[in-house]
């Protein structure tokens, strides 16, 4: 096997541009099938790092966001302080009431018009949610129009950075903050007092409530109870369950069509391996013969072609995750289909993603390879050698 590869490879060499321009294609499209695959996981992540396994999110019966769903205040008390709700050394509950909003703001650079989202919120949405940080000035000082921005929108929205006013509902908002979630969802939010909105915005109950659960084995209990009662008629979720939903259509979205893409272009990236590995065997018959004469079998010929195809491949396969990877430097935008908002992620390389493009290398240099071999390990010796007679 050793002698096998050290030939191919030389072979390869020989026919180095040729060589070369199949390896290109075939990095190409694992490039774009590892892309595509990054970009899908990328999204999923973030809208999972959004929630926190400790917490549940309590949203009306049937509503799809917290866009569509409303808590009375009186609703919102009760559940507040269940049982299963996490308590502070005061006794009080770890709860936050929040609203939904959407806010429009011009993107740097193109000026384009993006929803955002607009989250009305308490003070204690830092307890509820540990793993957001202040980065720059400070939180909002309840009942005041004033505002924190995620990270992604001070960049991207330059008159949402630090120090700037906002108009919302004929009012101004002063950004005091800028907050850090970890590449979550949050990032791309705008944050403000939940009383302050609703009161410019004229919404008399809240679109959601977020609890943190003291323990998270109990949401089942707390899920059970709520749910079964008639006076609520809310849905109880895992807080990364209800966000990684949100995601879930763009993510589909995203992975049916890049399958589409990296099909199309792994058939042209197969030709050309066949068509390499065609000229190369045509180029090299009297070789072909002349190992035949010297004992090797059919099967041995067929082998050295496969070796060489499957080198090609591999290169190529190498050569195309590396360059995916360099993705993972980059962030990208667009707008959250179940939202109508705008959501910032990076592209995301796992380590089974890795395995699953390397084998898709190979089973395309296996594919455009195996007729090429084939047709060598059938060529007849006397033909073989007789045609440099001839």
């Amino acid at each position: 096997m050793v002698l096998w590869s050290a030939y191919s490879l030389k072979n390869l060499w020989a026919r180095r541009v040729t060589t070369g321009l199949t390896m290109v294609g075939m990095s190409l499209v694992v490039f774009v099938f590892m892309a595509v695959m990054m970009l899908a996981q990328g999204l999923e992540r973030a809208m999972g790092k959004t929630g926190d396994p400790d917490n549940a999110i309590v949203l009306r019966k049937g509503a799809l966001s917290d866009l569509e769903s409303a808590i009375t205040r009186d609703q919102a008390a009760i559940i507040a302080v269940q049982p299963e709700v996490l308590l502070t050394s005061e006794g009080r509950s770890v709860a936050v009431r929040e609203v939904g909003l959407h806010l429009t703001l011009h993107k740097a650079h193109t000026g384009i018009l993006t929803n955002l989202s607009l989250r009305g919120s308490a003070p204690e949405v830092f307890a509820v949610r540990p793993q957001v940080r202040m980065v720059e000035g400070r939180s909002w000082q309840p009942g005041t129009t004033e505002v924190i921005v995620g990270s992604q929108v001070a960049k991207q929205f330059p008159e949402a950075r630090l120090h700037q006013v906002l108009r919302l509902g004929n009012r101004e908002w002063m950004v005091v903050g800028v907050f850090d979630g970890q590449e979550s969802g949050f990032d791309s939010e705008v944050w403000g007092d939940a009383e302050q909105f609703m009161a410019t915005f004229h919404r008399p109950v809240f679109s959601s409530l977020t609890l943190r659960l003291a323990h998270a084995s109990l949401l089942l209990q707390l899920k059970d109870r709520l749910e079964r009662d008639p006076r609520y008629n809310v849905t109880v979720k895992r807080e990364p369950e209800y966000y990684e939903g949100k995601a879930e259509n763009l993510a589909r979205m995203i992975r049916m069509t890049g399958l589409f893409l990296t099909v199309v272009f792994s058939i042209g990236a197969m030709l050309g391996a066949t068509m390499t590995m065609s000229a190369s065997v045509a180029q090299r018959t009297t070789e072909i013969g002349t190992l035949r004469t010297l004992g090797f079998t059919r099967l041995d010929i067929l082998l050295v072609f496969l070796v060489e195809s499957i080198a090609l491949g591999t290169i190529a396969g190498l050569a195309g995750i590396a360059c995916a990877a360099l993705l993972q430097f980059s962030t990208v935008s667009t707008v959250n289909w179940d939202t109508g908002t705008e959501i910032v992620f990076r592209f995301h390389l796992a380590p089974e993603q890795v395995g699953f493009g390397f084998l898709f290398a190979l089973l395309m240099s296996v594919v455009g390879g195996l007729v090429p071999a084939v047709r060598a390990a059938r060529l007849d010796v006397v033909q073989a050698l007789g045609e440099r007679t001839g």
